[in-house]
């Protein structure tokens, strides 16, 4: 009995190895979750890079406004200034709540240079808090930057493993940026023209 069953379960075994009927789906299930996973992340990064793009056109458009006055002159708020930037950043999903905006404006070059925050610490900490900001737009003839961030959380699981690709949240989102660097032209103004 015991023989019987040791030369059927051989036979099969024989059998098994000969056939070749669904080599092509075993082939495939080897290779499908490395072959969609990279696919995963080659639609992910460029997503994020086109997302990027749009948070910088809409910071760079945004920015004209505070370089010629407008935005001075009308007394925009910080909640305004940043649906102006949402407006021309149109692929940021949910632009008016993940978008931190920073502004602020420098009596020389020198002084933005050195005060200027890394644009890892402008918005969200990992904890959840928002980072100290800043909303000065500048006064005519001085030097400004205008800064945008959006936090992209990774949707791929292997993103966070490559590289440096993750640069918040122990390396499970991205911080994206948009960034203008200006000098105000010399408005008309009834206040004070110091920076």
């Amino acid at each position: 009995m015991l023989k019987s069953f040791k030369s059927r379960l051989l036979s099969f075994g024989r059998r098994f190895g000969d056939a070749e009927g669904g080599a092509t789906a075993v082939e495939f299930a080897f290779i499908a979750l490395p072959f969609f996973s990279v696919l995963g992340i080659i639609i992910e990064t460029g997503s994020m890079m086109f997302v990027e793009y749009g948070l910088q056109s809409g910071v760079q458009e945004a920015s004209r406004q505070a370089r010629t006055g407008q935005a001075q002159g009308a007394g925009m708020t910080v909640a305004q200034y940043k649906s102006l930037i949402c407006k021309n950043a149109a692929l940021v999903s949910q632009c008016g709540t993940n978008v931190t905006v920073y502004a602020n404006s420098y009596d020389t070059w020198a002084n933005l240079n050195a005060s200027l925050p890394s644009f890892t610490n402008i918005g969200f900490k990992d904890d959840g808090t928002m980072n100290p900001t800043e909303y000065k737009l500048g006064k005519p003839s001085c030097p400004s930057v205008l800064v945008a961030t959006y936090d992209w959380k990774f949707m791929m699981p292997m993103m966070s493993y490559l590289g440096q690709l993750g640069n918040i949240q122990n390396g499970n989102a991205r911080r994206l940026v948009g960034f203008a660097m200006f000098q105000t032209e010399p408005y008309p103004t009834s206040g004070s023209s110091t920076c």
